[in-house]
This record gives C-alpha cells, structure tokens and sequence, in this order.
C-alpha cells in the first residue's frame, strides 16, 4: 500500500507520470467493459491503490539502488554525499497558496483523527465538482447542436439558446 511521505514527495517528479499514465489507460479501460459507475469508481480506486504501493515499491528499489551506486563510485570517503555538509537555505518569500505540508497541518488540526477521511472527501468533491462541470459542458455542446437537453441547464451562465438572445435562458423552448 502507498504511503502518503512518499507520494507527497514525488508528486511533483517523474515519477508521478509512471503512476499516472497507466491509471489513465486502466481508466480507459475500464469505461469500454460498460460496467456502472460505482463499479468503475471502486475498481479505479482499487487499482490505483495496488498500483500506487507499487509503483512506490520499485521507485524506492531504484533510489536506493542508485543512492549506494554513487557512494561506491566515490573516489574519497569525504566526496560521500552522506559527509557534505548541510547547505544553509535561502530565505523564502512566504508562499502565495498553502504548501502541501500546510495542507497536512491544516487537516490534523481542523480535523484530528479523521483528518485522512476529510481530505479524501475533500479530494473527491475537487474532482466530482471537474466531472459535472465536464458533464454540463458536454450537455450545452449537444444542446448547440441542436438536440434538447434537459431543464438543469435553464438559466445557466452559458445558457445561450440558438436563435434567443441571452436573457431567454438556454430551455426557453422547455418553459413553454
């Protein structure tokens, strides 16, 4: 199983794309079985869990194969990366939006103990909120070329009906 340390890490490295990408393509995958979207939702997490400890499991392999690599090929026991001394850091400007381990204290302390159920919650209304705005996009585009879509999209701030002016709402022909 991923460990968060870890993946709050490498989020932003390369190997994030080897988690990702075949995320994407099992994804994929699963949306051409037909199955419901429950089932997809459960086997997406599922997968990217297994697939998470995984690839977590190879890349920390690789580092520290790598890492003992470099102190083998070292010429003096003083060039050893573990023996340098620890560079002073610059000072920072204070960050324009919180930082990931902001986030982490943010929700430890707002929500103690159920702090990893508050973030995935909170993650999960991020992405659902991406679904129904991809969703309403999609329904508009159809609706512009020229099928009906339903009542939810009455009003909305797009809802610009072929051949109306923008203050009729998108189902003006729905009202009447």
């Amino acid at each position: 199983m991923p460990t968060q340390p870890f993946w709050s890490l490498a989020a932003l490295t390369p190997v994030s794309f080897a988690f990702w990408f075949p995320a994407v393509v099992f994804y994929d995958w699963l949306r051409t079985l037909g199955l419901p979207w429950w089932q997809n939702g459960l086997g997406c997490m599922v997968f990217m869990a297994v697939w998470a400890g995984l690839v977590e499991r190879w890349s920390r392999r690789y580092f520290v194969r790598r890492y003992r690599c470099v102190l083998r090929s070292s010429e003096f026991p003083s060039e050893a990366p573990g023996s340098l001394a620890p560079a002073s850091e610059p000072q920072r400007k204070p960050p324009i939006v919180a930082t990931a381990e902001f986030w982490d204290y943010a929700f430890a302390r707002l929500f103690g103990w159920a702090k990893g159920i508050a973030a995935m919650l909170f993650e999960f209304v991020f992405f659902l909120s991406l679904a129904l705005g991809w969703w309403q996009r999609r329904l508009l585009r159809s609706h512009l070329e020229g099928a009906r879509a339903g009542k939810a999209l009455a009003g909305g701030a797009m809802a610009v009906p072929s051949g109306g002016g923008p203050s009729e709402g998108l189902m003006a022909a729905d009202r009447k």
